[in-house]
Parts: C-alpha cells; structure tokens; sequence
C-alpha cells in the first residue's frame, strides 16, 4: 500500500510539475520585417506625366517608402503592425495627409487583430490593405515598380471588421468597414458604411478571387462606389507564370446624376526567370475611362493602353529594376516636350527595393 502511495505522488507531483511548466511557457517571440524601395524617372517629354501612383516625379531621384512590420501570435490571437515612411506611405493614406507633410511622418499602413474562432473561420478587426486587385502597395512585393491604373484609382484600403471561412481549396470573406481609405469616420465626416466580400479558390500552381466592394468611397463628394473585381494567378513552370485582373468601378453621386459614371481595366501580367536572380515581368492594361464620372480626372473622356516591361536583379535582398513604360491614350491627355497637349507618355526609370 505504501508502494502504490509513493507512486501516486509520483504521478501527481510530475502532472503537476508538466503543468507548471505549460502555463509559464514564454509566448512566441515577435516577428519582425521591413522593406525600403527608391527610384530615378525621367520622362522622354520632359514633363510630370504620369497618371498613376507613386511615380509623379521627372529627371529626379526619389525616396520612396520604408516599411516596419511587427506581428505576434498568442494562442487564437494575432496581431500585426505596418508602419509606413515617406512619400509613397503618404499618397496610400492621402486622406491623412497634404502635400506640405507627405514626407514627415510615420503612417499607420495597417494595423489589425485577428482571432481564430475555428481551423476554419477568423475574424479580423482594424484597418487592412485592400482585397481588391492583383497588385500591392508594397513596391517589394510588385515585379513592376510603377503600378497600373486598375490599382491607382481602385480602393487602398479599408477599416471595419471582417470574417473570413476557409475550407480546404475554398475562402470566402466578407466585411463591413468605414468609407473606403478612410481609417476613422469622423475624419471622413460621414457614417455611411461600406460592404466587401470575397470568394476564392486557391489551387497547387493558381488561384482565383472574386471580388467585391460597395459603399462610400468620398464623402465630401457625396460618391458611392461599387466595384467587381476577378483576380487569377497560374505557374506554368518553375520560369513562367501569368496573371490577370479584370475589374468594373460605377460611382453614383447621392445629387447629381450628372456626376455619375463607370469605367473598367483589363490588366494582364507575365513573369518569366532566366536565373534565381534575373526576372522578366511584362505588363499589358487596357483602361477605359470614356464614360468615368468627372471625378477621375485627366482620364474622364479617355481610354488607355499601356504597356510596362521591367528587369528585376537580384543581389541577395537587393532587387534592382530598370523599367520602360509606354501608355498610348484615344485623347491628348499628356504632355510633349512643348507642353502641349499628346496622346502618348513613355519614361524609364530604375528602382531599387530591399526586404529585410
């Protein structure tokens, strides 16, 4: 009887010992990344003509943004942090900023938590880059360094909540958040909400998203956006890949039905690596802007084919990419050597981007 006595505390003392043991266990150590990227432009007409993001600059060196990640995971909660510096951080959140202080300080680029309810189904709540679209805001994570005009003048980001449901091959998604690129309400003076959904498959070599947003997307103006947006990837082979995005926007003014419109792109995206540290990635866009509401701008009245093919080299986590870009539009949205009025730009720049 002694015997089995000893052994029982035996067993206890080292379940409780295990137990002891599990509960104080350190969490998971933060993780941490980064990005940087810059650029040279220089535009064959002398002039500032581009109408897409992040490269409205001529003949000059330009810092473009440096980038702090931070995420941490305890349990079913996550957390993860994107800080953003510089000029390219402050036309993504251009509702944040002016032109005086677009350089000068840190933006919050993303910032949310998620937690799991499920292996299965997660909700994430706080201000998350867009779901709409092929390309990112990241330069680092794009083969072209200049972007197309489907991302330019789509949605950046969104902040609200949203659940996501994912079972094997399959996702779906669907949120409710503030007014598009809008981080607060209040900023945007407007409660107005706005809806995002999504369904995907994603397969061993592709994928494919259908994409979905409606809901206030400038409030001053009193506009609302809807936009359908398909995105699809497939590797052909370990050197080849392609990519597609197709996407419809119509904007509705709450006042004026003169100020209505719609427009739609056509983007297709080839990747081909001659070696681990050289890559050839060619872009090809079709944007029709003909009957856009008068809030695109420039581009209300026209349409665009362009044209972008970049070289990326690698050296370690140095990228280098020397690109050349030609858009060719049906009216004289641009500017020549004169400053007068033409149909089309062409530029080459080089960038350099480093991830960390």
């Amino acid at each position: 009887m002694k015997k089995v006595f000893h052994i029982l505390a035996a067993m206890l003392t080292s379940s409780f010992a295990f137990a002891q043991e599990e509960e104080t266990t350190a969490p998971p150590a933060t993780t941490w990344g980064g990005s940087a990227d810059a650029y040279y432009k220089y535009d064959f007409s002398k002039q500032m003509n581009g109408l897409t993001s992040f490269t409205n600059s001529q003949d000059s060196f330009e810092l473009g943004m440096a980038s702090i990640e931070a995420g941490h995971t305890f349990g079913k909660a996550s957390v993860f942090v994107d800080l953003g510096f510089g000029k390219r951080a402050g036309e993504f959140s251009y509702n944040e900023t002016t032109d005086k202080d677009i350089n000068a300080k840190f933006l919050i680029k993303q910032l949310f938590f998620t937690y799991n309810l499920t292996e299965k189904f997660k909700v994430v709540v706080g201000s998350f880059g867009t779901h709409i679209g092929y390309e990112v805001l990241d330069a680092v994570d794009n083969k072209n360094y200049s972007m197309s005009y489907a991302f330019s003048y789509g949605p950046f980001f969104n902040t609200g909540v949203k659940a996501q449901y994912t079972s094997g091959k399959f996702t779906a998604m669907f949120g409710i958040t503030n007014p598009t690129d809008f981080k607060s309400a209040m900023d945007a003076g407007s409660s107005q909400k706005t809806y995002i959904g999504q369904v995907g498959y994603i397969g061993e070599t592709g994928s494919a998203y259908l994409n979905f947003t409606s809901g206030s997307s400038n409030p001053a103006s009193d506009e609302n956006k809807t936009q359908i947006d398909f995105v699809a990837s497939k590797t052909i082979n370990d050197a080849f890949a392609l990519g597609f995005n197709a996407t419809y926007a119509k904007t509705k003014n709450d006042f004026d039905s003169t100020l209505d419109g719609d427009w739609y792109s056509i983007v297709g995206y080839a990747n081909y690596s001659f070696s681990p540290s050289l890559l050839l990635a060619y872009r090809i866009e079709y944007f029709d802007a003909k009957d856009a509401a008068p809030s695109l701008g420039t581009l209300t009245g026209s349409n665009v084919f362009a044209n972008t093919v970049s070289l990326n080299y690698k050296v370690g986590k140095l990228t280098i990419i020397p690109e050349l870009r030609y858009d060719a539009a049906s009216n004289d949205i641009f500017l020549d050597k004169d400053a007068l009025p033409t149909g089309g730009s062409f530029y080459g720049l080089i960038a350099t981007t480093y991830s960390f």
